[in-house]
């Protein structure tokens, strides 16, 4: 009877570890820290040669609800600037009062519609507090109505400053059946939030094919950028 109850305690052991594990935030990839970590040539600036002091030579229209604008501060823009840094080279800090309802929301705009393969997200140098907990990629064709394609609701993915961590389509969220000219990233809460400076995020990249609905082996060159550093 004892070798029983020890063996229903053992099983109950593992039972509990693993719906511990499960509640553990699970990133597809985390592709190393800092701006060469980056994979470069997202559908914003394919061939990495925008100027974020002037805003030239991107291939998208960029719009925030909070700080538009690249260089000169920590602006939202920044989060396209194609570097992980401190200062200019990431969007901080909030809102005073904190996140209000819609999110704090930085979206680049396209000429074409692209269904979205994947895309990166990375933390910035400073304050894990104010990574994004609480946050969504979505699309639109409009600008208004816009739908959610990724939703993230718990801890935070980064465990280093300057962590880049890509999100796959048919891995982290479904794979696309809408192409789309909008793609925003929207941050609903942080660990911080609304105390201080609350919030910030270092680089966005967005990578998506014009024919879909797409198969996320097929790493084309022209849409899934390229790798800056050999892994």
């Amino acid at each position: 009877m004892k070798i029983i109850w020890v063996l229903a305690g053992f099983v109950l052991m593992i039972a509990y570890a693993i719906i511990g594990t499960s509640n553990m935030v699970q990133a597809e990839e985390v592709l190393g820290t800092g701006t060469d970590s980056l994979i470069g040539g997202d559908l914003t600036d394919p061939e990495d040669d925008g100027e974020p002091e002037s805003d030239d030579g991107y291939d998208a229209i960029f719009s925030a609800n909070d700080e538009p604008g690249f260089a000169g501060g920590e602006f939202a823009f920044n989060v396209f600037d194609n570097r992980l840094g401190p200062s200019n080279d990431k969007w901080c800090c909030g809102r005073g009062g904190g996140i209000p309802d819609e999110g704090l929301h930085v979206t680049a705009e396209f000429e074409e519609q692209y269904a979205l393969t994947h895309f990166t997200v990375s933390s910035a140098n400073d304050v894990p507090a104010r990574d994004p907990t609480v946050w969504e990629v979505q699309g639109s064709n409009d600008g208004e109505d816009f739908e959610t394609i990724f939703a993230h609701d718990g801890d935070s993915f980064w465990d280093q400053r300057l962590q880049v961590v890509l999100f796959e389509a048919g891995e982290d969220y479904d794979v696309q059946k809408t192409g789309y000219s909008f793609f925003r990233h929207v941050t609903f809460d942080t660990a911080s939030n609304p105390a201080g400076a609350y919030f910030q995020i270092g680089e966005i990249e967005f990578f998506g094919d014009d024919s879909y609905p797409v198969d996320p082996k097929t790493k084309l060159t022209t849409t899934w950028g390229r790798i800056k550093n050999a892994r």
